[in-house]
């Protein structure tokens, strides 16, 4: 296609998520002439519509602590973080109209349950500010110019002339919504690396029978994982038994961390039933259940106890028949259900695919960026934000925060 007459413009955005908006409306405030935001699909921040159900989860209580947050540099997100917090993020959304509530974890929602509310919003401030939005332009080509500034020629033939350039394209996390490695790409071509790719925030995939026997049940438990360094990780919270194998909060939440790990071969996690009590505990619990019930048959006496779906396939694969009576139990097979119950291990293999993933785990190595400005050590006048960097979070508003705070402190052009 025919190339057309350059564009000028003083800061030029690839990526309309939520780090590029947010760098959008920060490079405006700060005085930027023109600020252009280019998205590559025909509709700006799809990934914010579907986040939290369609509800938007902002926020978190937490999100300014740096452990909810995961690199190769693990000191990396901290100074991005320190300069726009929590605080500053509400301050910011509450200015614009959004009025919000804190849930279960900490977090943040907007009172309107409406995560098109907030891009509605977020888009209104943007182009208040001077920001222009251009969709279907899809970035091709990113080369830096002699003495400075950059030429962004996009498919379509229209060219940018650009004094500086926000890569914030994101991951390659559900990859429907147009989600793709460009940006890394053109990264890449100033001599910038990646690190492994791995989907995030992911149910992950299991053999287990016992599990597959529970598909459907949704219940409250503690899972935990060994690292290959020694250190376990654990979450309580949702776990939910399916077909393939375990999701929930526990599991999408872990699963940031367990990915990786499933590179090297099936990994074992630990499920604990009773997430508040010790095997001894739990061997006291069921034989003072037994005591009052003598003449209950083992099944009967896990009821109110334990999910009726999730009782019968533990007795089996105990061998415990679930029609004898508890008078009759041996020591040694209330000890053995007790151990069940707090430390199930189950073994899991693979995790879902990057179309079920909430983030992208790895990004642009952060060794090569500037953690006080995001600056590109490589390239002056290049600036990375959001999840095309090698920084993930927690399940739970962290994943927004860094992008608001890194799309905050890339559009302020600190560098420069």
């Amino acid at each position: 296609m025919t190339q057309s007459e350059p564009i000028a413009v003083e800061t030029l955005i690839i990526g309309a998520g939520a780090a590029g908006i947010m760098a959008a409306i920060s490079a405006c405030e700060r005085g930027a002439k023109s600020v252009v935001v280019l998205e590559a699909g025909e509709r700006p921040a799809r990934k914010i519509l579907i986040s939290g159900n369609g509800r938007c989860n902002l926020t978190n209580v937490d999100a300014d602590q740096p452990h909810h947050y995961h690199s190769t540099q693990p000191r990396f997100p901290r100074p991005v973080l320190a300069s726009y917090t929590v605080e500053e993020t509400l301050r910011f959304f509450h200015d614009l109209g959004v009025v919000t509530r804190v849930e279960k974890r900490g977090r943040f929602f907007p009172v309107s349950d409406q995560a098109q509310s907030i891009i509605d919003l977020l888009l209104d401030q943007m182009q208040v500010l001077g920001g222009q939005l251009v969709l279907s332009a899809r970035a091709e080509k990113l080369r830096a110019r002699e003495g400075g500034g950059f030429d962004v020629v996009c498919t379509d033939g229209r060219v940018w002339l650009a004094e500086t350039v926000i890569v914030s394209t994101g991951g390659v996390s559900v990859p429907k919504l147009g989600a793709n490695d460009s940006g890394m790409g053109l990264c890449e071509r100033f001599g910038h690396q990646r690190t492994p790719l791995y989907p995030g925030l992911v149910p992950l995939e299991s053999d287990d029978q016992t599990a597959r026997r529970m598909q459907g049940v949704r219940l409250w438990a503690k899972v935990a994982a060994e690292g290959p360094n020694g250190r376990w990780i654990e979450d309580t919270d949702d776990l939910l038994f399916t077909r393939y194998g375990v999701s929930g909060f526990t599991i999408l939440n872990l699963s940031a961390r367990i990915v990786p790990w499933l590179a090297t071969g099936p990994k074992q996690i630990h499920v604990s039933l009773l997430p508040e009590s010790t095997a001894e505990q739990a061997a006291q619990l069921l034989r003072c259940r037994w005591q009052l019930h003598p003449h209950r048959p083992l099944g009967l006496s896990l009821a109110g106890l334990l999910h009726g779906k999730v009782a019968r396939p533990l007795l089996d694969c105990l061998g415990l028949s679930s029609e004898l009576k508890v008078s009759q139990i041996a020591k040694k097979d209330c000890w053995a259900l007790a151990q069940r119950l707090t430390d199930w291990p189950i073994m899991v293999t693979d995790a879902h695919s990057f179309d079920h993933a909430e983030v992208t785990i790895g990004g642009i190595r952060t060794d090569e960026v500037d953690p006080h400005t995001l600056e590109s050590y490589l390239v002056p006048g290049l600036y990375l934000a959001g999840e095309v960097l090698d920084v993930h979070g927690d399940l739970g508003g962290y994943n927004f925060q860094w992008a608001w705070a890194s799309g905050r402190v890339a559009g302020e052009r600190r560098g420069n």
